[in-house]
């Protein structure tokens, strides 16, 4: 009888082990989480014209992030949203450009403003601690042009944003360190497909330039954080 009971308390403190493993598993791997974000990031122009142009820059990209994901056992669902930006830009001497009867002289310059992304991410849990999974979510970008010199010979400064809106898809990888840490790596794409300038606080859409014009964004993207 003794070893009956024994053998069935055994049992029981079995069960109850694994599925309290099952259940912080499952817990950690769902919730509330934010992350730092940094990595690579890259931009290609290419104009299709009577002469093709094509340009890129590379710079380094920096964010940070927060999403929430679903406890769904095995599966991986979640949602998330983003702020970034980049050390992507050009400033550019220009002297003696004639515009509508006018001689402009001085320093252009263009920069990466701030960029958001709002999406979501299914995928799969292989193990206890590691996820494998796709990413797709709309993509806004900020493109800060300032100039800044002489119009005739008469000092003068004016700036203008260019916004950018598109599709971003990804695939990515999450490694969990304990129950609440975690890292991860993706590779995503975003192609833009939309526009507006806002200036002298004005905004009008341009979204006619992607009939000859292609802007797309490569990023190679690492993240650290924490769930809760």
């Amino acid at each position: 009888m003794k070893k009956v009971v024994f053998a069935s308390f055994a049992i029981a403190f079995g069960m109850a082990s694994t599925t309290a493993q099952a259940q912080s598993t499952e817990e950690g791997a769902a919730g509330l989480r934010v992350e730092a974000l940094a990595g690579w990031d890259r931009i290609d122009l290419s104009i299709d014209e009577a002469n093709d142009i094509e340009d890129n820059d590379s710079g380094i990209f920096y964010g940070i992030g927060i999403g929430y994901d679903l406890p769904s056992g095995p599966v991986l669902v979640g949602v998330e949203a983003e702020l970034s930006s980049s050390t992507n830009g050009v400033e550019e001497q220009v002297s003696g450009v004639e515009i509508d009867g006018s001689v402009l002289d001085g320093t252009l310059s263009v920069e990466d403003g701030l960029n958001w992304y709002v999406g979501g991410r299914l995928g799969t849990w292989v193990g206890e601690s590691t996820a494998f999974y796709g990413k797709v979510g709309y993509a806004r970008t900020t493109i800060d042009i300032d100039a800044e010199g002489t119009v005739d010979g008469v000092p003068a400064s004016d700036s203008a944003d260019l916004d950018f809106g598109g599709w971003r898809f990804g695939v990515g990888v999450e490694q969990r360190f304990g129950t609440s840490a975690f890292g991860k790596l993706e590779y995503r794409y975003t192609s833009y497909s939309d526009a507006e300038v806002e200036y002298d606080g004005t905004s009008v859409e341009v979204g006619e330039i992607f009939d000859t014009v292609d802007l797309e964004r490569h990023q190679i993207v690492a993240g650290v954080g924490f769930r809760f």
